[in-house]
């Protein structure tokens, strides 16, 4: 990392934190925050899942009559399915917010040990993770 980043030919952004704090803590901070944006996207696959569930079910299933022990394995099986998918998202949610934690963790002490302003490390990290890893940054309370 280098301690500016040029916007145009003849402008130079200074970051602080790149400047003061070492490489290796700000690097092991974006790389929790490259899991929790990573982890982030993959909580879009139960749901694309779930509205294939629905789908399937209304096209193959919903309306068609089926005697008592069918209609109620089929109503096992959907609601297994549910149950699923349902935790496997609380699980990542779980997960990423436990990331977030850390990295906001990371950051505040990162302004505590080197005299550095919450809003400047909220934003100068934000914009540095955001630039290399897209997501929507971090918010510092």
């Amino acid at each position: 990392m280098e301690n500016s980043v040029t916007v145009n030919e003849n402008e130079e952004v200074k970051f602080e934190i790149v400047e003061k704090v070492p490489k290796e803590k700000i690097q092991k901070s974006l790389k929790l925050y490259s899991d929790s944006t990573s982890i982030e996207t993959y909580v879009k696959i139960p749901f694309a899942l779930f509205a294939v569930f629905i789908l399937i079910h209304n096209v193959f299933i919903a309306g068609k009559s089926y005697d008592y022990q069918t209609y109620e394995s089929i109503k096992a099986i959907e609601l297994t399915i549910v149950v699923i998918l349902g935790i496997s998202v609380i699980i990542m949610a779980i997960i990423a917010m436990s990331k977030n934690a850390t990295i906001k963790k990371e950051l505040k002490e990162i302004s505590n040990r080197y005299g550095i302003k919450k809003e400047i490390v909220q934003d100068e990290f934000s914009a540095l993770a955001m630039h290399l890893y897209g997501g929507r940054g971090i918010v510092l309370k």
